[in-house]
């Protein structure tokens, strides 16, 4: 038992010592977003607006987020953290696994109001040359109040499993395309077989601004036989990091 303890300890310190992730930096972010929904879901016709602020560093990642439209807003807390042991730098690339949570808040006003939990593991793959592959999955829950039903019976509750997927690619010159494949958005958390698929480019500066737009498209029964869309989201983004 000893010998695994000190083999293990030995592991742990050469893994520190050679990861180049571990040297403290951190690194941080504001991005303001212009959203607009069409079709159906709640945001139907809607003006979104929202703003997120993160944090990264080598070890773990932090966002909190609040968006606001018509008679709504929402709040979003999330977190994620790197397993010491899974995080490798290799010639060319560097491969991760993590877990961690998110939070979500929504109230819209005489109707409901929305909380929502994630648990979830990450597998992340980042090359040199700029492309990001991650696949993620766990655990989600719903609490819903309904304003109009008695104390009683005002809450309902849910379960489902997460799942997502994201591909995301940057060139030297600053130009990049993403790809998202979830089961939920950062403002958004369906019941499962809602899912979304999101297309974006951005440009990246040497300033730390980076400007990008999205389509994202949520599928309601997804995964059924009779899917059809749900909402049809076009978003613009302005993001600093420092």
């Amino acid at each position: 038992m000893r010998k695994r303890f000190y083999f293990l300890l030995i592991f742990f310190l050469s893994c520190l010592a050679s990861a180049e992730f571990n040297d403290g930096k951190l690194t941080k972010f504001i991005e303001f977003d212009l959203a607009s929904t069409t079709t159906r879901g709640i945001e139907q016709y809607n003006t979104l607006f929202s703003s997120e602020l993160g944090l990264v560093s080598h070890w773990w990642e932090g966002i909190t987020g609040f968006q606001a439209y018509e008679d709504s807003f929402d709040f979003t807390l999330g977190a994620q953290t790197w397993f010491p042991f899974t995080n490798w730098y290799f010639e060319t690339a560097r491969i991760a696994l993590g877990a961690g949570g998110i939070y979500h808040f929504q109230r819209y006003k005489d109707i409901s109001s929305e909380h929502d939990y994630i648990f979830n593991t990450t597998f992340r793959y980042q090359s040199k040359s700029g492309t990001t592959i991650s696949f993620y999955g766990g655990y989600a829950g719903k609490a819903t109040k309904i304003d109009a039903l008695p104390s009683s019976v005002a809450w309902i509750y849910d379960d489902y499993p997460e799942a997502g997927m994201l591909i995301d690619k940057i060139w030297q010159n600053g130009f990049e395309i993403y790809f998202h494949h979830t089961l939920n958005d950062l403002y958004r958390y369906p019941l499962f077989c809602t899912p979304q698929y999101k297309l974006g480019a951005a440009i990246n500066l040497d300033s730390g601004l980076r400007y990008s737009g999205d389509i994202a498209l949520r599928i309601a029964d997804g995964y059924a036989a009779s899917p059809y869309i749900d909402s049809l989201i076009l978003k613009l983004s302005a993001r600093i990091t420092f």
